[in-house]
């Protein structure tokens, strides 16, 4: 289970627990820096849906939570980093307990209930796996959802709004276009400008497939002033949206179900071999 479903799951059991065990606690879920210390992440836990400001909006769910007289948002930025802090968080306070915490996060691995899925019994030394084609078409999809359009101006220009930097770690070594949320089925980040970023090789090699908050863990001024460079081009993150990942992992399935035909149409071609 991915960690914003993980949090997803236990929103109203930790608002229950701030209703009937620790009157307290809501208080401070809404205060950023014990959110930061208890969770890791940079937003308050919760907060008032009416003092949101409009440009933080969408670093919050849109679902509304009636706690304690109040009406609040959860915030949505989480990452994998965080996973511990917050087991910890509902296991010390009793809010669940480490066996079901662990049955949650084993049902991630569970291996799938399509019976058109199966793995392949040949084996063969640096073939061509399935895997490649599958992570291309998701990256396909997501390079090219939406009608934004840009060219090589509007890229100089996202350089110079870096001050032809790394957005990293501030070299003025040769820069490469760097996706700052990566283009996968996990982080779903996309082909935008808002999600493109100047990076030096070192620092690109060095991120891989990170999330650029992972990547820049401790370093929340240059977290900030890219979260700033994405609200200048109206770029919100996908996030963990659950619709987008759901419709992704259809398609990535398809790509395994559509070999898998051919290929037993062509070996009745041959079947000798």
């Amino acid at each position: 289970m991915k960690i914003g479903q993980l949090v997803k799951s236990h929103i109203k059991k930790i608002f229950l627990y701030c209703d009937t065990v620790n009157h307290d606690e809501l208080i401070k879920l809404m205060d950023k820096k014990y959110s930061k210390n208890t969770f890791g992440i940079n937003y308050p836990f919760c907060t008032e849906s009416t003092l949101i400001p409009k440009n933080e909006s969408k670093r919050y769910w849109t679902d509304l939570y009636f706690v304690r007289g109040k009406k609040v948002r959860v915030s949505s930025q989480w990452v994998i980093n965080h996973t511990q802090q917050f087991t910890r968080y509902l296991v010390t306070r009793g809010i669940t307990d480490q066996e079901k915490l662990e049955g949650l996060m084993d049902s991630h691995y569970a291996p799938s209930d399509n019976p058109r899925i199966s793995t392949r019994l040949n084996s063969r030394y640096r073939g061509n796996a399935i895997g490649k084609a599958q992570n291309l078409l998701v990256r396909n999809i997501l390079s090219n959802l939406g009608e934004e359009s840009f060219n090589q101006d509007d890229w100089e220009k996202t350089k110079a709004y870096f001050e032809n930097k790394c957005a990293y770690c501030g070299s003025e070594d040769e820069l490469v276009i760097e996706h700052a949320v990566p283009i996968n089925k996990v982080s779903l980040g996309e082909h935008r400008l808002g999600n493109m970023i100047p990076s030096c090789k070192a620092c690109n090699s060095k991120k891989a497939d990170k999330d650029f908050k992972i990547f820049l863990e401790g370093n929340q001024h240059r977290i900030g002033i890219i979260e700033e460079y994405m609200d200048s081009r109206d770029y919100v993150p996908l996030g963990e949206n659950e619709q987008v990942a759901k419709i992704l992992e259809m398609a990535y399935q398809e790509v395994a179900i559509v070999s898998k035909r051919y290929i037993e149409i062509l070996n009745e071609l041959f079947p000798n071999k």
